[in-house]
């Protein structure tokens, strides 16, 4: 059986407790920026290049940044 102090199971217990708590809120806050962003924004992936970006002028045309090609929402 393995002995262990009772301040060490403490600790590791609320150190296992603050890194769980710390990636909840990572996560969500991800997961906000990326809702807020479909809302705001229009991502874009290019046919021909393969380059994702995003426009927030238009809704319908865009032009890609790098190859400078216009398309299409489909």
């Amino acid at each position: 059986m393995i002995r262990i102090d009772l301040n060490v199971a403490v600790a590791l217990y609320l150190g296992f407790s603050i890194v769980v708590m710390f990636m909840w809120i990572f996560f969500e806050w991800k997961k906000r920026a990326i809702t807020r962003l479909k809302t705001n924004n229009t991502l874009w992936e290019c046919p021909t290049c393969f380059y994702t970006y995003i426009d927030s002028c238009s809704e319908n045309i865009s032009k890609c940044p790098k190859c400078k090609t216009l398309h299409k929402k489909e």
